[in-house]
């Protein structure tokens, strides 16, 4: 067998999830849960690990990735905004340090929550340059301006360290594991048995870690709520959406518009119904592509 495997992921993308499935599948048995409260799989016992893991958005694990290199190196890549949005929302809600749910926290201390992450957090320092509020002064930010934090990052997407690592991935030599593979439990017992020639009973683990993943079912409602707008069924009432899952709603909007700007102040739209009229009615002379969509016009084309 070999001496260990190697996982190269980006944050947020089940890193220490997959490298519990290998530390079970080498020992031949499920080893002690490795959830914490939040749903993340820091709860490892590091002393039964042979396997490691890397999260490549971190410097400092790319770097020390070098000494661990084998034959059996694998990376957990992922396509499209969707996973990116999934990812950001992973890492943002469930990284780090953070034991309880990070997003909810966020909302209501952005300070509380920078402290409590583990390692550090610009959005306070961001918001404060790109969107003219200071914490310092003035508290915890209007949740306008949490969103359209996320809103910047979802633009910039191309950009971002989780998208560039994530190409990086794609072009590396290692095995490929498809994050969609690691959320699907079929897919992933097939991943597991081309690995190790068996899959151990993991249907209740992975309804476990199903179960306390928050930000897939975040995407879901984010893919209905579209999905709603496209199909335009008015009747619908929009509810238990976090920060980021509206930025999200209104980057894919006004990507899909191009020339109708979705900026929205504290409240965000109560019904599918607010999006379609919105839409359908919005001044002629006011329609502009976004000024981002401009400077990068490489990355942005009208449909």
């Amino acid at each position: 067998m070999t001496e260990h495997r190697n996982i190269f992921y980006t944050a947020g993308c089940h890193g220490n999830f997959l490298r519990y499935l290998f530390d079970s599948h080498d020992a031949g048995k499920l080893l002690e849960s490795p959830f914490k409260e939040n749903g993340n799989s820091h709860a490892r016992a590091d002393a039964e690990n042979k396997n490691m893991s890397f999260d490549v958005c971190n410097e400092g694990n790319a770097a020390s990735a070098k000494d661990y290199q084998t034959s059996e190196n694998y990376s957990i890549v992922w396509q499209g905004f969707d996973s990116f949005f999934y990812a950001m929302s992973a890492y943002t809600d469930r990284g780090a340090s953070l034991d309880k749910l990070g997003i909810a926290l966020m909302e209501e201390d952005l300070g509380i929550y920078q402290d409590m992450f583990g390692v550090q957090v610009n959005i306070g320092k961001i918001i404060k340059e790109k969107f003219n509020y200071d914490m310092d002064k003035h508290g915890q930010p209007p949740r306008a301006v949490l969103r359209n934090y996320f809103l910047l990052s979802f633009y910039m997407h191309f950009d971002h360290v989780l998208w560039t690592k994530n190409k990086d991935l794609q072009k590396s030599k290692y095995h490929k594991i498809q994050l969609t593979d690691i959320l699907d439990l079929d897919s992933l017992k097939a991943c597991l048995d081309r690995i190790y020639g068996f899959t151990l009973d993991i249907d209740s683990l992975h309804g476990t870690f199903m179960s306390k993943n928050l930000p897939y079912k975040q995407l879901r409602l984010v893919n209905s709520v579209l999905d709603d707008v496209s199909s335009k069924k008015n009747d619908r009432e929009i509810s238990g959406l976090n920060v980021i899952s509206e930025a999200y709603i209104l980057f894919r909007l006004d990507i899909e518009n191009f020339d109708i700007p979705f900026h929205v102040g504290n409240e965000f739209f109560k019904s599918i119904k607010d999006i379609v009229d919105y839409v359908d009615h919005f001044p002629e002379y006011m329609k502009a592509p976004n000024n981002l969509f401009r400077v990068h016009h490489e990355h942005y084309k009208r449909r």
